[in-house]
């Protein structure tokens, strides 16, 4: 390598490694993504919520499942269980709503607490939910039944607390609780032998608002609304569910495989750098320059036939075949009267009908804005008809 190209690589390198060191040291940034899933540890994660849920339920038999709803109770028949949801938003599909509704109707019940729920489920249970796009710096919310009002309610400063279910069938609902602007966030809906528990609060069940010792309460009691029995706890509906995620998305997510990543990086450049200024270029030969207009020829056909553009290849053609008659008759193409056909047949020792119908051909072409496949072959069959008994 040349010296005069040293020069420019020692401060390329220097810089690299102090981005590196710097990166290194530097205080992590806080995630404040809603993955909600038991693994995550950040603000908006669910690790919390999961591992006291043992406690929660007073019971050890608290089972996790991260497969879709399908898959979970296609098989089995369950009675008396809880299932637990838990995500920013819930929109199960066809199949998904199908099994839930009936898991619940033989006598199971159902928690979900989502900014929305939507989809199918919300419309077989007749709901929907309002997402407040604008929220309040800070907002209340408690209970309604006596035994679980809380004297001053729950406040919560940072994140959406303000949704809530703007439409519901008062005859089957039961209110669980509001907010402070008197919009109903908790419901249970009866259904079959069970019960849904739908909740629009779901920040409140995650590590950052569980942290506060003020508002840890209102977790308690939600959860309390479902009885002491089995209970299986989603962490596939979620959106920091890692098998949702991308490749790419994992690797940034691990510590060690985002540095192991950046480090191949950083190695494919170096490597693309010295490489290729040590190893020369292999000099192509140049082949002579050859005729191949017959080739471009055919290579441009089969482009356009490709291409399906039919009517494109019938006017080259057809353009090609009055420039024949007018090059070899001395004939103008402009219109073609009695006098003319008769000239091109006497010329060509070709009857008056067999030009005619080749004008016609050509005549439906130039008026039509679209040609099939088989206008194509017919106009090129007559035409090539045409040279082949006038040569």
């Amino acid at each position: 390598m040349k010296r005069s190209n040293i020069k420019y690589l020692v401060p390329l390198i220097i810089t690299l490694i102090i981005i590196t060191i710097i990166k290194i040291i530097e205080p992590e940034e806080i995630d404040w993504t809603k993955s909600f899933a038991k693994k995550d540890k950040i603000p908006y994660g669910g690790f919390i919520i999961y591992d006291i849920s043992d406690e929660l339920f007073r019971t050890r038999d608290v089972v996790l499942k991260e497969l879709p709803i399908y898959n979970i109770l296609k098989d089995n028949y369950y009675f008396n269980t809880n299932y637990v949801f838990i995500n920013s938003y819930f929109s199960p599909d066809r199949l998904d709503t199908e099994y839930l509704l009936r898991y619940v109707a033989d006598g199971n019940n159902v928690f979900v607490s989502a900014f929305g729920i939507y989809g199918n489920l919300a419309d077989s249970l007749k709901i929907q939910t309002f997402d407040e796009f604008f929220s309040e710096d800070s907002i209340n919310i408690n209970f309604s039944l006596p035994e679980m009002k809380s004297d001053n309610g729950y406040t919560y400063f940072k994140g959406n607390f303000d949704n809530y279910f703007s439409e519901f069938d008062t005859a089957f609902v039961q209110v669980l609780g509001e907010n402070g602007n008197g919009n109903v966030n908790f419901l249970r809906i009866k259904y079959g032998e069970g019960n849904f528990l739908l909740n629009t609060v779901p920040l409140a069940f995650t590590n950052y608002d569980l942290l506060n010792s003020d508002n840890n309460e209102y977790v308690y009691k939600a959860l309390s609304h479902l009885p002491v029995q089995q209970t299986f706890w989603d962490d596939y509906y979620k959106d920091g569910n890692k098998y949702q995620a991308s490749t790419l998305q994992y690797i940034m997510s691990q510590q060690s495989l985002k540095w192991a990543y950046y480090i191949i990086l950083v190695s494919v450049v170096f490597f693309i750098f010295f490489y290729g200024r040590r190893k020369q270029r292999i000099i192509p030969v140049i082949a002579p320059l050859t005729n191949t207009t017959v080739e471009f020829v055919e290579t441009v056909g089969n482009l356009y036939y490709q291409q399906k553009d039919f009517k494109n290849i019938a006017e080259k053609k057809i353009s090609y075949f009055l420039d024949y008659l007018r090059s070899k008759y001395l004939i103008k193409t402009g219109s073609f009267d009695e006098e003319t056909i008769q000239k091109i047949a006497d010329k060509s020792s070709l009857s008056s009908g067999k030009i005619k119908s080749i004008l016609r051909e050509i005549g439906k072409i130039n008026r039509s804005q679209k040609i099939t496949e088989e206008d194509l072959t017919n106009i090129n069959y007559q035409i090539e008809k045409f040279y082949e008994r006038t040569k």
